[in-house]
Parts: C-alpha cells; structure tokens; sequence
C-alpha cells in the first residue's frame, strides 16, 4: 500500500479558486467574494469531474455568488452554539459531552453549520498546535473535569478531531480513557474520505481502544467512496464505522442519488447513521431541500433498501437535548 504523508497532502491542498477551475477546466470563478476561503485537498479534487462545472463533489467547496445573499430564517450560529461552548466543550446532548478539538478542517465544505462558529470559539486556545499533555491534564481538575464527569459518553468534534496529529489524538483518547465515568467515545470526521492517507496502521492502533469507539465519517454522494479509501477502510478493525450524510440540493437530492450512497456504505461495512436536514447557517440557503421533499426521497429509499441501510433522517433544534426525527403525520422518518 502506497502511504503518502498525510500532512504532505493537506499541505498541497487547493486554496486559489482560479487554479481550482482550471485543474477542472471550467470557467473562472474569482470575482465571487467569500468570507469563507477555499479549501480543497487535490485527492478528492481528482475524484470531480473535468469539465463538469455542476459536479456534485465541486459544488460543495466552490465558493458561490448566492453565499453573499441574505435569507431570512438563516443566520451565523444557527444552533446556538456559540454561547453554550465552555473551555470547548458543549454538553447539549444529555449524558454525552461535545469536544471541539480542533478549529481546523482538511476540507472546507460551503454548507458546514461550524463555518463561522469556528472562528470564534478560543481560536489560540484550540488551535491543534497547544493540544498537548498539559491540556490533557486539564481534563482532570477544574471547570472541564466537573463537565466530563456527568458524561458516559465523549464525542470529538471541531473543525475535524483527525487534524490533530498522531501523538496528539493518542494523547487524548488515553486521558479519556482514565476517567471512569466514560464509557463510549466517538469520532466525527469526514478527513478520511477527503484524504484517505489520513487512515494509517499506526492511526488503526490508535483507535484500537478497551472502550466502544465509534468513528462516525461524513460522506454526501456515491463518488467520495474512493478505492483509495475503501482500501484503507480495511486497516480499521476495532472502531465501529459509520455515516452521516447531509441532504444537499443539486448534489444528493434524489432517489437514485442516495440509493447508490447508502448501498456502498454498507457494502463497505459502513453502517448509514443519520441524513441531516441542512443547518440553516447564513449563506447555504441555495443547498436547502425542502422537508417535504426530503420525506419523499426517505419514503421511495424504504422500498428499495433493507432497513438497516437507511439512516434515521433528523434535523437538529437548539436546545433540544438530542437530534429530532422528522415526523410528518404520525410517521417518524
């Protein structure tokens, strides 16, 4: 297996719209202002289509004119979470804490709920760079232990929990690990499938853990399961695999779509978790699919799949204490 350095690959990551367009041929994009940069690891950059300037993999990290507009129920922290985090930590589920990790991503998605979030949550404090054994350590005194010890489970979010490096994610999974009162961890991360050399034996062993640990990834459209990551797939043995995806218009908002999806996952042994309605965060009102439509899609994918291939359709409302299923009528999607 051929192992490329995974920073290498980030490091070498597309961040200028203009050579973006034209490693894919298509017409030039740099007058869109965005306050949201461009970035775009050149492994899943290969995976688009040349030519294609309706992609569905492009048309999630190219910045658009429709960003700038302003629509009415949208805003920066659709979630409220900007005033629930303390010292990086969100308890808004009950019985699970939320780490932010990290404030970085190795892909910048244009939909991503955190999109403006992330910049003002203690940008130094959480930077991957200061995630060290001393902040370890601060997990057990003070203000953060008294918030990790209501909690059986610890779910690591950001940014992306795999932009820390291998020490630094060995480090605080084992500080996890020496409090009692946890019994499950989980991983969100979509780094793997955007940059597959990210999944290494070393990274395997190191989610090789006595607890349950759950690696949650999020992939939107057939085409981002790679060879390459399927490949590499394979080193995870230990960790249970799952999906999440978001229903995005123009790139999973139909049938056929989203059958092909959640049919690869769970050929890959990946078992589909949740389809997100969109987090209506300023600027991404051009992805939003309707409920209505949504309902539909779930409805026609329950006589084509077997029930353990679809994932439980949510949408998340602040203060609810756990992501909602959508309900229209008496049935629960």
């Amino acid at each position: 297996m051929n192992n490329p350095c995974w920073q290498e690959e980030l490091r070498e990551s597309i961040t200028d719209i203009d050579v973006l367009c034209r490693q894919l041929a298509i017409p030039h994009h740099s007058d869109t202002p965005t306050d949201y940069p461009l970035l775009v690891p050149r492994p899943f950059v290969r995976m688009m289509e040349k030519g294609n300037p309706n992609d569905p993999l492009l048309l999630q990290v190219l910045p658009q004119p429709s960003e700038n507009m302003q629509t009415e129920g949208f805003c920066t922290d659709p979630l409220t979470e900007r005033d629930d985090a303390v010292d990086g930590i969100l308890n808004k589920y009950t019985g699970r804490s939320l780490l932010l990790t990290s404030p970085a991503c190795g892909i910048h998605c244009r939909f991503c709920f955190r999109r403006y979030l992330r910049q003002t949550i203690a940008p130094t404090q959480w930077s991957t760079t200061q995630w060290s054994t001393m902040k370890w350590g601060a997990m057990q005194t003070g203000r953060m232990s008294g918030m990790l010890s209501e909690s059986e489970e610890v779910i690591l979010s950001g940014g992306d929990p795999l932009m820390l490096d291998d020490e630094e994610l060995d480090g605080l999974l084992q500080s996890l690990l020496q409090r009692p009162n946890i019994r499950r961890i989980r991983i969100h991360s979509r780094l793997p499938i955007v940059l597959p050399s990210r999944l290494t034996p070393r990274l395997a062993e190191i989610l090789t853990l006595p607890l349950p640990l759950y690696l949650v990834l999020h992939i939107n459209h057939p085409r981002e399961l790679s060879d390459a990551f399927l490949q590499r797939r394979e080193l995870l043995h230990k960790p249970v695999v799952l999906s999440q995806s978001v229903l995005l218009r123009r790139i999973n908002d139909d049938t056929q779509t989203l059958y092909c999806l959640f049919s690869r996952l769970i050929d890959a042994r990946i078992l589909p978790y949740y389809l997100h309605q969109l987090d209506r965060v300023s600027g991404t009102a051009h992805f939003e699919v309707s409920l209505q439509e949504g309902v539909r899609l779930m409805t026609e994918l329950r006589h084509r799949l077997p029930g353990y291939a679809i994932p439980r359709y949510v949408c998340e409302v602040p203060g609810s204490g756990c992501k909602e299923m959508v309900v229209v009528g008496r049935e629960a999607f």
